[in-house]
């Protein structure tokens, strides 16, 4: 009894020390489940990840080529925009190069002709190309380029819109009331002048042609503002908003559409450029469109009376077709003769008192009378003499000066 004492305590020890072995062994084997489990999930996310990455690379590549062709489409669209654009003001500058020379070949005739028929198809050749140098310089302003400015000198608000009546077709269906004592500053005035002859442009061209096309011209508050009436349809609420969005906002040619009408574009530009604004409504009391142009009190100036003649240049406005009858000036259109007065050329330009002629210096040529060599030599003697008589006088108060200094000395 004493011997198997100790020998059934080593077997439950032996016993207990397999169980313990079997109990390691099984967390070991599940731990190495558990460890094979987790690394093939791992791997199988692995292998989604790296399927995931190959599809991602996939689409950014196709997107790296699409961005590609975007940049590159975008890339001709303006490269083809700059030669449109290059184009349309080669032929702008073209234009307005020939139109300026045959205005001023116009000009000349206008001084020679004397028989009331030609002068009248004079006339309405230089009508037609004021309105060619009005086309010109619209395609210029939306090529981005401003004409240069034709006067040093404020002109009246009336004659910015006679000036802007005469730069277009139907000139003699124009009512022009008001703007005599307001005056825009010198830089702009060919801005106003030609974003009112697009506006004009448009009230003529839409509303029927017996209707008159009315213009006052007042001051207000913050400046002045000159208010064009039609007596057309007027305009929708979507072609108005759409109309409104192009004087707004600053659309090039290649965004007006496949027949662009740049009038209303080109006074956009306008009005950006110097400052002033421009409204459309359909409040007209004549049933059709109101175009209010409000011109700010930093363009309007007060009139220039101080400016010395002989340093101002002309202000011309360009002529409208007429021609001389016995009841006095009528328009020419293409129907024919119709009454009424219409701007002609002049010189804004006060003329200075004309200064008596010298002592035995030949008389002046009339100032109807054609300009001869006998009137060209009489006119020069005239300044010549004019100037040495100024000379002497002045050389003379010079010594009187002189003597009187040395006398009180």
């Amino acid at each position: 009894m004493t011997v198997a004492t100790p020998l059934v305590l080593v077997l439950l020890l032996c016993l207990r020390w397999v169980v313990r072995l079997r109990r390691a062994v099984g967390e070991a084997q599940a731990a190495a489940e558990r460890e094979r489990t987790l690394s093939e999930r791992e791997r199988a996310t692995a292998a989604k990840e790296r399927a995931l990455a190959a599809e991602r690379g996939a689409e950014v590549a196709r997107l790296a080529a699409v961005e590609a062709d975007v940049d590159e489409a975008a890339r001709r669209e303006r490269i083809l925009r700059d030669s449109v654009q290059a184009s349309l003001e080669s032929v702008a500058r073209n234009m307005h190069a020939m139109s300026m020379v045959q205005q001023q070949v116009l000009d000349g005739l206008e001084q020679r002709v004397d028989d009331a028929r030609l002068m009248a198809e004079v006339m309405k050749a230089d009508h037609a190309a004021a309105q060619m140098t009005r086309k010109a310089q619209t395609l210029l302003v939306m090529c981005g380029i401003w004409p240069a400015r034709r006067e040093t000198r404020p002109v009246t608000l009336f004659d910015c819109v006679r000036g802007a009546q005469s730069r277009i077709v139907e000139s003699g269906r124009v009512e022009v009331h008001g703007g005599q004592t307001l005056y825009a500053v010198a830089p702009a005035v060919e801005g106003l002048m030609h974003a009112v002859a697009e506006l004009l442009e448009n009230a003529t061209v839409f509303s029927p042609s017996r209707t008159q096309v009315a213009v006052s011209v007042r001051e207000v508050a913050a400046g002045a503002v000159i208010e064009i009436d039609d007596a057309g349809l007027g305009m929708p609420a979507d072609v108005l908003e759409q109309a409104t969005a192009q004087l707004r906002d600053g659309l090039d040619v290649a965004q007006l559409g496949a027949v662009p009408r740049l009038g209303l574009a080109c006074v956009g530009r306008w009005s950006r450029e110097l400052g002033f604004a421009v409204e459309l409504s359909t409040a007209s009391a004549y049933g059709g469109t109101r175009v209010v142009v409000f011109v700010p009190h930093r363009l309007l100036t007060e009139e220039a009376g101080s400016v010395p003649a002989a340093d101002a240049e002309p202000v011309v406005v360009e002529p409208v077709p007429v021609a001389v009858t016995a009841e006095g000036p009528v328009a020419v259109t293409a129907e024919g003769p119709v009454g009424g007065t219409l701007p002609q050329r002049r010189n804004r330009r006060r003329t200075a008192p004309r200064a008596a002629a010298p002592v035995g210096a030949p008389p002046a040529a009339p100032a109807g009378a054609p300009w001869t060599p006998e009137a060209a030599r009489a006119s020069i003697t005239s300044v010549v003499s004019g100037t040495r008589r100024g000379r002497a006088e002045a050389a003379g108060d010079q010594e009187d000066r002189e003597d009187r200094d040395g006398g009180g000395r």
